[in-house]
């Protein structure tokens, strides 16, 4: 009489699938499927687990599951072949236990303290070495008018000084700036630049149309 092992090899075989491919379906390793096609049970982990194997295995394949299990309990005695306790069975991974002793504290504090006083010198060369933050609210860009004057408001780096179209306008302490310019008739571009300490400058145009009624 053929054992499981025989039967799910055949099987295999016919349908013309690799053990790596069968492991890969099952999530059973590779070298388990090759046990339990060799009838080698003693490579094998105890009985429960094999009998979980075979179920998936025989599922996949397309076989009667209880079939199998009833050839296995058969052709299977403790007695003769006792099964192989597996390493990840019987020497489970410790698990470590992460104790916080004052000194890994201190430790800890420490580093923060360092990460965060690199954080703000960094904050603080960009905000030297790079240009000024600038945000345009309005005007929109291409934006059509048939009024002669037109408001433009933003907001800076409260350190930044603005001008719009060359002309320095005054901002407030949290750096927003509101002004209010002539336009003529036609294409209008308004130019708007914030300046650094440092001399950086970031630049953003606008560009409205006045048609006058």
């Amino acid at each position: 009489m053929r054992t499981v092992g025989q039967v799910l090899k055949e099987e295999r075989e016919k349908k013309f699938y690799t053990l790596e491919e069968i492991e890969k379906a099952t999530k059973i390793r590779k070298e388990l499927l090759e046990a339990l096609e060799k009838d080698q049970y003693s490579k094998l982990p105890p009985p429960t687990f094999v009998q979980g194997f075979i179920k998936n295995y025989g599922r996949f394949l397309g076989l009667e599951t209880t079939k199998l299990l009833a050839i296995y309990r058969r052709e299977f005695s403790e007695g003769k072949n006792p099964p192989r306790i597996l390493e990840t069975f019987s020497n489970p991974m410790d698990k470590k236990k992460i104790t916080l002793t004052p000194a890994k504290f201190v430790g800890l504090v420490v580093l923060s303290m360092v990460a965060i006083f690199f954080i703000y010198l960094w904050f603080e060369y960009r905000f030297l070495t790079g240009a000024p933050f600038l945000e345009v609210i309005q005007p929109t860009n291409q934006l059509n008018v048939v009024t002669s004057s037109i408001l433009v408001s933003g907001r800076t780096d409260s350190e930044a000084k603005v001008s719009i179209n060359n002309q320095e306008i005054q901002t407030g302490l949290d750096g927003k700036f509101t002004q209010e310019i002539n336009l003529t008739e036609g294409s209008n571009t308004i130019s708007i630049t914030a300046i650094s300490k440092s001399g950086k400058i970031s630049k953003i145009e606008r560009n409205v149309f006045l048609k006058k009624l």
